[in-house]
């Protein structure tokens, strides 16, 4: 049996990250050394991600949507506080609408090894998103959970979709974001889990830099789920951090099934994150890239 912490935090229970872009306080375009001028470090809430105009914060563990909901919108000020200071903004969205060129990755050394690995690929990952992880009691039900959320994946991206621009143009996309993260080695569909020893296949030992849409993290005790873009209203993460809950823990406590075949997931998520469903994406498209953009910023803090 692998190593694990299920059933270290209650059941249920949530902890939330969403990705932020960090921007010139003028135009509203990527920093290009966000994070190592304003944090420098990681700290506890507030954690770099592979490109310098990334910030990720993150909860702790908690109950319920609405302490989610009011944990981040603290995290949120606190690092427009800080990126303030230096006369930097901070915007909530799947994908920036007019950002153009190469952002340069944060200067650690995972960073400089996934850049080796991915090449130019990497620098296509100006996208952000939204990750819940919903405890678990044990290994078990969290593979349960896991193949019984899977069919809900799709929906949940749909619902989401924050990303219909890039470089200024509508991409054809709700959610461009989708089909940049196919570009990455273990982007979209999740291998099917019939065991613990297919998910040790899987990861080859590092279950951390797995980009799936969703996957069992036993070093948390969580079944993280990944698939949505970042949304730009708070309102709409906690809306989507309460679905989240409820699928896993309905999953949770249903009889397991067949896995759902994979290329009938994969053809899913290609029609979700083409038709959308969800209301950010819909906005941004009525508005177009540039009204978009100060949009966002505006709500971001709201």
């Amino acid at each position: 049996m692998i190593d694990h912490r299920f059933g270290s935090a209650p059941p249920w229970s949530l902890g939330v990250e969403e990705e932020l872009l960090l921007v010139d306080g003028d135009t509203l375009l990527p920093a290009r050394d966000g994070f190592s001028r304003v944090f420098g470090e990681a700290t506890e809430r507030i954690k770099p991600e592979l490109l310098e105009s990334f910030a990720e914060i993150t909860t702790p563990v908690l109950e319920t949507p609405e302490q989610v909901e009011a944990e981040l919108r603290a995290l949120r000020h606190e690092v427009a506080e800080r990126a303030a200071e230096h006369g930097y903004g901070v915007l909530a969205v799947g994908s920036h609408p007019t950002a153009t060129g190469v952002v340069p990755i944060v200067p650690f050394p995972r960073y400089r090894k996934l850049e080796a690995r991915l090449g130019p690929r990497m620098y296509r990952q100006l996208v952000c998103g939204l990750h819940v992880h919903v405890s678990l009691p044990d290994p078990d039900t969290c593979l349960r959970a896991f193949e019984g959320v899977v069919p809900h994946l799709p929906r949940l991206l749909a619902e989401s979709a924050n990303s219909p621009f890039s470089e200024g143009e509508d991409t054809g996309w709700r959610s461009s974001r989708a089909q940049r993260l196919l570009e990455l080695p273990t982007g979209g569909a999740p291998p099917v889990l019939r065991s613990w020893d297919d998910w040790q296949a899987a990861t080859r030992g590092d279950s951390t830099r797995r980009h799936w849409d969703a996957w069992p993290r036993p070093e948390l005790g969580t079944l993280e789920v990944r698939v949505m873009d970042q949304p730009t209203a708070l309102r709409r993460t906690r809306e989507l951090v309460a679905e989240v809950q409820r699928l896993v823990h309905e999953a949770a406590e249903a009889g397991g099934g067949e896995p759902m075949d994979r290329d009938a997931y994969t053809a899913e998520r290609e029609r979700a994150a083409r038709e959308g469903g969800g209301p950010e994406a819909a906005r941004q498209l009525e508005l177009g890239p540039e009204r978009a953009v100060a949009e966002i910023a505006a709500l971001t803090l709201a």
